[in-house]
């Protein structure tokens, strides 16, 4: 066995060892920050070695009084992940498959419906005092895009503009876990970004950028929750959209008009088929009124 480690210690060499080597997200790197920080708050920075099952449990049960369950069930998971590590390296330290994972809180998801979509897309695009030609093309190019790949806002943000090519209706983007997948964009969204990227006088590779002035900069994900967001006002919507929102509308559209699941999940890149399970709550809810208005009822 080799020297032992203190449980802060095993976080780090977790965070070098497979997130920092890996190129994982920050997300991901914060989520190993907390974890790490809530164990050792609540039992001392101990040797790994001396951590316990009934210390893990007594732990988790603090951990439900001040978090959600998603939380607590992502600080778990995260210890595990440690406990792994450590274990294939040798390391004296707590079987891993000794400490249970927390079931995931049942949700149900914000969605939009198309017209709802269309109407954000028609909103975005308005003059406006202050709001520049450019900002309107490119905004309404970035809200079309995230609706028909169903990206993810960090996904958007690295795109660079020779990911799409002319007259090509897919392309490639880097995912969770830097794993890639396929998307595709339908011809109207192609036109907006085409005619976005016809405004763009500068040599600079990202897709999306900041000012047009600076083609430097890079989108980052802040902007581009503005620009939902505000597109969101705009268009009268009461509902609380976010840029996630526009993803959770492209899976719920495409389980809406019968597409398999399967495919629905390798659209989203979910690792998971169970977190791809998390929009058939939509289907179940058509299920629901077409049962009530087509089923016919028993009388008494």
């Amino acid at each position: 066995m080799k020297p032992d480690l203190t449980l802060s210690e095993a976080f780090e060499l977790y965070r070098k060892d497979v997130i920092v080597y890996k190129n994982q997200s920050a997300k991901t790197e914060e989520m190993n920050r907390c974890a790490m920080k809530s164990i050792v708050d609540f039992l001392g920075d101990i040797p790994i070695s001396e951590l316990e099952f009934d210390q893990v449990r007594k732990w988790t049960a603090n951990l439900r009084k001040t978090r959600t369950s998603n939380t607590v069930r992502g600080y778990i998971l995260k210890l595990r992940v440690v406990l792994k590590h450590l274990k294939a390296l040798n390391y004296k330290a707590l079987d891993a498959e000794a400490v249970g994972i927390p079931k995931r809180d049942s949700r149900v998801v914000d969605y939009l419906e198309v017209d709802e979509v269309q109407a954000m897309l028609h909103a975005v695009f308005q003059k406006g005092a202050g709001y520049t030609k450019f900002k309107r093309y490119r905004n309404r190019a970035i809200i079309a895009l995230m609706f028909s790949a169903g990206l993810r806002n960090g996904e958007l943000c690295a795109m660079e503009r020779t990911q799409i090519k002319p007259g090509i209706d897919s392309f490639t983007v880097i995912g969770k876990g830097n794993k890639p997948r396929v998307c595709f964009i339908d011809p109207v969204t192609h036109k907006y970004i085409d005619e976005y990227l016809a405004l763009r006088d500068d040599p600079y590779p990202a897709l999306f950028v900041s000012e047009q002035q600076k083609g430097q900069e890079k989108i980052n994900p802040g902007v581009v929750q503005m620009v939902v967001k505000n597109a969101a006002i705009k268009a009268g919507l009461e509902k609380n959209i976010h840029p996630h929102t526009l993803r959770h509308s492209f899976a719920t559209d495409l389980l809406r008009n019968n597409t398999n699941i399967v495919y629905v999940k390798e659209l989203l890149g979910h690792t998971s088929i169970q977190v791809t399970m998390t929009y058939t709550h939509v289907v179940n809810e058509d299920l629901r009124e077409i049962h009530r208005r087509k089923h016919t009822v028993i009388h008494a």
